[in-house]
């Protein structure tokens, strides 16, 4: 204990002469510090990258956002109601084509079903008819 006490120590070696001799906890510390900063600043340019293209909404557009979610909201239900009506129309067209024929091939059934073209579905969208 006297040959602790009694050492010349300098700079920071003072504060904990019993720990001066040890090196390797000193440099773990340093290296968990390092490991910290580095873990911060990774998790920093994670969050900047994140939030890169959010905008805060301005308090002057809500009512046009409001109006764009209103019309958004309707097309999807005019979507849904137009597939909706045209499944109910292949449905009748292979019901009717099965009493006719009772037996028919899964050819036969896909040509009934392909019968809706891309205009004609675009033509009942835009009809809006239930």
């Amino acid at each position: 204990m006297t040959k602790i006490l009694a050492s010349t120590l300098t700079g920071s070696d003072k504060r904990q002469p019993i720990l001066a001799r040890s090196k390797g906890l000193e440099r773990k510390l340093e290296d968990e510090k390092l490991d910290y900063k580095a873990r911060k600043i990774m998790s920093a340019e994670k969050k900047a990258l994140k939030e890169k293209g959010r905008v805060i909404p301005d308090f002057t557009s809500f009512e046009y956002e409001k109006r764009l979610r209103k019309v958004a909201t309707r097309g999807v239900v005019k979507l849904f109601n137009a597939i909706r009506t045209q499944q109910k129309v292949t449905e009748v067209a292979v019901q009717n084509a099965s009493d006719t024929r009772k037996t028919l091939s899964a050819i036969e059934k896909a040509r009934n079903v392909s019968t809706m073209t891309k205009s004609s579905f675009l033509d009942l969208l835009k009809t809006g008819q239930k």
